[in-house]
């Protein structure tokens, strides 16, 4: 008696270069039967990555409040001592006006600068080791700048306080110089600060 069932043909076929083995035994799934196959691909499996985390609660912080302070004379100074080439009727005070306009200025970057690394927690992202401390270097900026603000504004004064009251541009400049006061006391306070800081930090790590 010849069967009604006929043999299947061989696949002589090549499997499929993306095709993976799953130990198939030839049995039929049920229909109810369902195989879901999940694949996870790291591209770069051998790339260290660094997480940067904002520190916005930095600026709550008496040296964080200090730093705003700051940059927001910086900024009146820096809006009523420019442009640095506009004569004020003469042409005497204008290299007065040329060196507040460098210290503020300069000082402004570099404290904006500060602010960025805070935020972005550079500090605890740089884990290489370096001659010193960024505490210490801080300091040292800040006490600078203490100085040059108190310079620049004795030097803005001096150049323009014989036209006060005669002269819109150069009541101005006078602004700008007694608003250069106010930001010297604030850096030097910000100074002053982060030398209690430097001083209470343990010696290996100043």
């Amino acid at each position: 008696m010849m069967s009604t069932l006929e043999k299947e043909p061989p696949n002589n076929y090549p499997p499929h270069p993306a095709s993976v083995h799953s130990g198939y035994s030839g049995q039929v799934p049920s229909p109810g039967h369902q195989t879901v196959v999940t694949m996870t691909t790291d591209p770069n499996p051998n790339v260290s990555r660094t997480e940067i985390n904002l520190n916005i609660g930095y600026f709550t912080t008496l040296p964080g409040g200090i730093k705003v302070v700051q940059l927001i004379f910086g900024i009146v100074c820096m809006a009523c001592g420019s442009p640095a080439r506009e004569y004020v009727g003469e042409s005497y005070g204008v290299g007065h006006n040329h060196w507040f306009l460098f210290v503020i200025v300069t000082s402004f970057i570099v404290t904006l600068l500060w602010c960025f690394f805070y935020l972005l927690q550079l500090r605890e992202a740089i884990s290489m080791n370096l001659p010193f401390s960024w505490l210490k270097l801080e300091l040292i900026f800040t006490a600078g700048a203490t100085v040059m603000y108190c310079i620049s504004f004795i030097v803005l004064l001096a150049g323009f306080g014989y036209c006060a009251g005669n002269s819109a541009k150069c009541d101005a400049r006078v602004a700008a110089g007694v608003f250069a006061i106010f930001n010297t006391v604030a850096y030097g306070l910000g100074a002053y600060v982060l030398h209690n800081d430097y001083k209470a930090t343990p010696p290996e790590l100043q």
